[in-house]
């Protein structure tokens, strides 16, 4: 789903800039957080191996860059790792090589295709196999960002005509992934082996979340979901290490070993938490912690808040 929101403003973006700006603003938005964030919890998961369920070794530092999905330390990071190069080169070959959107998704079956032959046979081809997975999602974000960004098509979008069926097949091919996995006893079996069913799969899945999000902006239904959606980097980028800290105070030094006890507390301390540090981190001017681009709106408005309070007190 990521990917194919990310693809959705490709088009849009390009048109505006050139490619080196495109990838160097996806730099500090999307790779140095990778590095800054990535870099921090390896050093933390070093400093408690004994401690985390990960086995970290020094080099991981490097495989930041270029395993991120390394067996020894196969953590949350290499989504950004995956986003960052897969747009890189979808706007290398749009701009550069100008291919068209047939021409890219051509492409994309291609790749698709490699990617399920390097996870059928276990082969592991550092960064690549994630670049030719997800370039497809890329694709097909900018494939129908026109449509989607044309607001008049959400009654259709979300038209019973459109919703009813997406939710059944939704069931039916969420239920056939579900029951397959646990046939072979292996959580991504359907993913390793059978890549086109579980592109019809993860696809159904991406409709319905669409159309979910539609339904709730226009219902205004849990509001809140937008401040949660908004910090998604961020929360991304500082979730694992801070559950991981309250599964290591719950269990080792508390002795609470309930999982739904555990699962709430590290949930909500997991969301919440990143969101006040980013908010805070920037009210602060520590914002280059978690993008090399100034947000300016956001530091407006910590300023004319602090006058506001000013004003008021006086």
């Amino acid at each position: 789903m990521f990917f194919i929101v990310s693809g959705l403003f490709v088009s849009h973006s390009l048109a505006k800039k050139t490619l080196g700006n495109y990838v160097g603003n996806r730099f500090k938005i999307i790779f140095y957080p990778l590095l800054i964030w990535g870099s921090i919890q390896i050093t933390l998961q070093l400093l408690m191996k004994d401690y985390v369920n990960a086995k970290p070794v020094p080099f991981d530092y490097i495989n930041l860059i270029i395993y991120p999905r390394n067996p020894s330390n196969n953590q949350q990071f290499w989504y950004l790792n995956a986003l960052f190069f897969v747009g890189a080169f979808y706007a290398f070959f749009k701009v550069v090589l100008k291919f068209k959107i047939w021409h890219q998704l051509l492409l994309s079956i291609l790749f698709f295709s490699i990617a399920g032959y390097l996870e059928y046979n276990g082969i592991a081809f550092y960064i690549f196999p994630d670049i030719f997975h997800f370039y497809i999602y890329f694709c097909i974000g900018d494939m129908i960002s026109a449509f989607i960004f044309n607001r008049q098509n959400d009654a259709v979008i979300t038209s019973r005509k459109w919703l009813i069926p997406s939710v059944i097949l939704f069931v039916i091919t969420q239920s056939l992934f579900t029951i397959i996995n646990i046939q072979h006893n292996e959580d991504n079996f359907v993913d390793h082996r059978m890549p086109y069913l579980f592109l019809v799969i993860s696809l159904s899945g991406c409709t319905v979340i669409v159309q979910l999000a539609i339904v709730l902006e226009q219902t205004r239904l849990v509001k809140w979901l937008r401040v949660i959606g908004y910090h998604s980097l961020y929360i991304y980028l500082i979730h694992l290490m801070l559950i991981a800290s309250v599964r290591i105070v719950l269990v080792k030094v508390l002795g609470i070993t309930s999982i739904p006890v555990i699962l709430v507390l590290a949930i909500a301390i997991g969301v919440v938490v990143p969101i006040i540090l980013y908010n805070l981190s920037t009210r602060i001017g520590a914002w280059w912690l978690f993008s090399l681009k100034k947000p300016e709106q956001e530091i407006e408005f910590y300023k004319h808040r602090h006058k506001e309070l000013k004003i008021v007190k006086q």
